[in-house]
């Protein structure tokens, strides 16, 4: 197997978790959101008919899906320099010569 495919699989790869990451972090964000915007009474619960919520716990939903973006970006930044060393690798440069200044 070339070089440059097995680039482009690791880029591929790497996208698909920057994307996973990315739908879990914005979804959870959404959730803390969403709790931290519910009526809870003197004792810190809400009860919505099925559950009862806790006050305060919207923060760790939050640090989290914080952290999930982290995750993303880092994940999506690693696809970006696959994809450009395997581009660089089927234009027949060594793919450490990728990103590199000429000077």
């Amino acid at each position: 197997m070339k070089t440059s495919t097995k680039l482009n699989i690791l880029a591929i790869a790497s996208g698909v978790l920057s994307l996973l990451f990315g739908i879990s972090a914005v979804l959870l964000c959404a959730y803390a959101f969403t709790k931290a915007r519910m009526p809870y009474n003197e004792q810190g619960r809400y009860f919505d008919g099925v559950t009862v919520h806790h006050a305060g716990s919207e923060y760790v939903y939050g640090v989290l899906g914080l952290s999930f973006g982290v995750f993303a970006f880092v994940a999506g930044l690693g696809a970006y320099r696959l994809f450009k060393r395997a581009a660089a690798a089927r234009r027949g440069r060594k793919p450490d010569d990728a990103g590199g200044s000429q000077g």
